[in-house]
Parts: structure tokens; C-alpha cells; sequence
């Protein structure tokens, strides 16, 4: 089976994104699959402070044709268009979703490059600007399509709409994409649960749920940071941005310090980024004693720093008006692959909730001061006993979970497609392909 793979995001680009990109086609070309990937080209790629991993590189099986792709967005027209409100709210169908511009010359490099030998296309977000790519292949060869969403779409907490009219936009765009594709994939089951609300019945039938996954192989390949021996050390991986926030932990820990000297026997370790003003508060409350923020690191030493750690750290965003949490974070998953306890101060209800209790680890719930504190105590007592369960985190590991996608594209490719549904979600007499 040969798949044409529309990523944007792939290595030496160091985001989440490639990542999960990566080891979705990695699997795929391991179960015996031809992978060609359409990227971005990091040269042409805009983003602020540093973003390449050369490393990454190594990690992208030789087998893996990697298509990179110019994108307008560097053009100064372009930048200079998109440098102001008024002209960004004007023009939003040019440029929205995000990183739409680089459509334009990928579907024009597609078209020179042909179709005829691939039998699936795959589109991975984010960003979601790459399902309407998918979308416009579909159109014009009639091949099988799969839209991949490792985070919603509308349904997001961290998008952010500039008004109401872009917002609408995006949810056509959205629905389009839904009704268009011959499998739709979620990363679980809430989220899944969370889109599909507000469209047909009848899509439900397209949707499967493809988890991230952890590479046992590329734990261990860079060193770490040794941590004070007599000290239990705490990893957290990961930025804190918009809804995410360390304020849970750390009013907690404020707390919990007045109670007795933690800075004895805890150790804490952030890697990535957060706002000022967390740092003022950690030094206003004497946390930075024992709570130490190290920036950013690249990839592979971060799942070195993984393995080094006695427990791992996932503070997930409160909930704002839904029910439950839909995200499965990635990085847990990364969490699970080094297989140390984890610590999980979420949401009670939701995905990291579900996963962390069926891999045997620890919930605390965001939203409780009083349970995240007894679990600091705990922790500083030495009598904090956590025992994930292999069996359950072996479900997660990156060959088991390409086996079973590669076993569902496979069997779209070669059983008939799915009967075409119209707008609303009904049948119509005509098929996709």
C-alpha cells in the first residue's frame, strides 16, 4: 500500500506535531506501507524563537520520500497582509485556517508530482489547514482519504477566534472535512464524543480512534541531568500556555511548604516554557528553593530526562464549560513510554483522568487543593506507592498501535467505500470512489 502523508509539520521542526506526525508514519512504514510525506520546508517556516532539532532527522526512517514545500507565508505580501487586524479579519478565507498559505504551492507541487501510485491519502492536524488539502485531493483522484484530528477542531479550548464570523468559518470548514473523508481518526474517545455532537449521526460511522503512541527505542539516546540522590525528583515536560497553567501545584506546594521543609526531600524539574509571572510567584513563595525551571530541550534528551526522574508530572487545563476534558496530551503518552509512575493533576473526568486509571497511575483532580496537597505529602514522606500497569501501557507502544491502524487502512483500500452522505448526513446513491 503506498500513502501519500499531508503532515506540514515534520522533522528537524521541533513541535509535539512532529512528533506525533512522525511516529504515525514511522508505524505505517514499518507494517510494510510506502510513505511519501508532504511537508513544510523549514526555511520557509514562520514561527518565533528556535524551532529545529537536527537530531529529529535521525529518528525519520530512510525509507520515507519527504516531500518539502515552500510555503508562501514568508513572502513579504503575505506577512505584510497578515501584519495587520483589518487586513487578517478582511481576508480570512486566504488565510485561515492557520498556515493556510502554504496550501497554495503544496496542492501546486501535487499536482506536477501526480497520484496514480498512491492508493490512500492521510492528513494529519494540526494544522487543520491540511484536511482541506486532503479534501482537495479527494476531489480530484477519487482515492480513499483519512483526516487524522489530534486535537479537535471548533471544539478546541486553546483556539482562539478573532470574532464570531471566523469561528462560523472554520466549523463549515470543519463539517466539510467530516463529510468528505472515508475515515475520520481521533486520538480518543472524549474527543471524538466532543466533535461529532454537533454533526450527523451518520459520520460516527467513518471514526476510529487512533492513540498516540511511545517509541521504546528512543528512550535513553541522549544523557540527562542526574538529580541530588537523597532527593525524590519530579519531571514535567512541556509549556504552559493559554487554559494551562502550574498554578494548581503551585498554591498547593505554597501551602503544603508552610506545613514542613519540602525542599528536603522534593526536587522539582519544568522543562519548557511559562509566563513571568509563574516565576514571580515561585519567588514570592520561596518555591524556587526546590522548584527548578530548565527551558526547553531538545527531544531526545527530554525522554532521557524522562527516564531519570523517580515520578513524572501532567497538569492539564481546567475545565471551562464542558462536561469532561477531551485532550489526551501527547506527552502522557511519552510519560508512559519511559515507565515511571506518573502524577496527574486533571480534570476528574475526562481522558488523561480515564488513561491515567487504567494505566495504574495517579489522578488528583485540578480543581482540589486539598487532595493535590496530600499528595505532596505523600511524596515528601516517601509513601507514595504507584505501580503502572505494563499490560496497559504496552497498548500505547508505537508497533501495536500502527498495527492496528495499518489493519484499518488497509481494509478501506480494499473493501468497498462507505455510501457518500450529503450535507446533512444522509445517504445519497452515489459512492466515494
Amino acid at each position: 500500500m503506498q500513502i501519500l502523508a499531508i503532515l506540514y509539520i515534520y522533522p528537524p521542526l521541533l513541535f509535539p506535531a512532529t512528533m506525533r506526525n512522525l511516529k504515525v508514519v514511522k508505524g505505517l512504514s514499518e507494517c510494510g506501507a510506502g510513505v511519501e510525506v508532504v511537508s513544510v520546508d523549514p526555511e520557509s517556516f514562520v514561527f518565533s524563537g528556535h524551532h529545529i532539532d537536527p537530531a529529529l532527522e535521525e529518528l525519520a526512517p530512510p525509507s520515507i520520500v519527504n516531500h518539502r514545500i515552500r510555503s508562501w507565508e514568508v513572502h513579504p505580501l503575505v506577512k505584510g497582509l497578515k501584519a495587520f487586524a483589518f487586513t487578517r479579519s478582511l481576508l480570512y478565507r486566504l488565510f485561515e485556517p492557520r498556515k493556510k498559505e502554504w496550501t497554495y504551492s503544496a496542492l501546486r507541487y501535487l499536482k506536477k508530482l501526480g497520484s496514480d501510485r498512491f492508493d490512500l491519502i492521510l492528513s494529519c492536524s494540526q494544522p487543520h489547514c491540511n484536511h482541506l488539502l486532503g479534501y482537495r485531493l479527494k476531489q480530484m483522484t477519487g482515492k480513499p482519504w483519512v483526516a487524522y484530528f489530534s486535537d479537535p477542531w471548533t471544539d478546541n479550548v486553546y483556539a482562539d477566534y478573532s470574532d464570531e464570523k471566523i469561528r462560523r468559518y472554520h466549523l463549515e470548514l470543519e463539517k466539510r472535512v467530516l463529510h468528505g473523508a472515508d475515515r475520520i481518526c481521533f486520538t480518543c474517545k472524549e474527543a471524538a464524543d466532543l466533535v461529532l455532537r454537533k454533526h450527523p449521526p451518520a459520520f460516527a460511522r467513518k471514526c476510529v480512534i487512533l492513540p498516540h503512541s511511545f517509541v521504546p527505542q528512543w528512550y535513553g539516546l541522549r544523557p540527562a541531568c542526574a538529580a541530588a540522590p537523597e532527593k525524590i525528583r519530579i519531571v514535567q515536560t512541556g509549556h504552559f500556555y493559554g487554559p494551562r497553567t502550574p498554578m494548581p501545584l503551585f498554591e498547593a506546594l505554597a501551602e503544603a511548604a508552610k506545613r514542613r521543609p519540602l525542599e528536603e526531600r522534593l526536587e522539582f524539574h519544568f522543562y519548557g516554557s511559562m509566563d513571568d509571572r509563574y516565576h514571580k510567584y515561585m519567588r514570592e513563595h520561596g518555591l524556587d528553593r526546590f522548584v527548578h525551571l530548565k527551558g526547553t530541550v531538545p527531544y531526545l534528551q527530554s525522554l532521557s530526562v524522562l527516564k531519570d526522574a523517580d515520578f513524572l508530572l501532567l497538569i492539564d487545563a481546567p475545565l471551562t464549560d464542558q462536561a469532561e476534558s477531551a485532550f489526551l496530551p501527547s506527552k502522557l503518552i511519552d510519560y508512559f513510554g519511559s515507565g515511571k509512575p506518573v502524577l496527574g493533576i486533571t480534570p476528574a473526568a475526562g481522558t488523561s483522568a480515564r488513561v491515567l486509571r487504567e494505566t495504574g497511575n495517579l489522578v488528583c483532580d485540578v480543581a482540589d487543593k486539598t487532595a493535590i496537597m496530600q499528595m505532596l505529602e505523600k511524596l515528601a514522606e516517601g509513601s507514595l506507592d504507584i505501580d503502572p500497569d505494563t499490560e496497559a501501557l504496552g497498548r500505547y507502544e508505537n508497533t501495536e498501535v500502527s498495527r492496528r491502524f495499518y489493519a484499518d487502512l488497509q481494509h478501506l483500500v480494499l473493501t468497498d467505500p462507505l455510501p457518500l452522505l450529503d450535507q446533512e448526513g444522509s445517504e445519497t446513491s452515489g459512492c466515494r470512489r
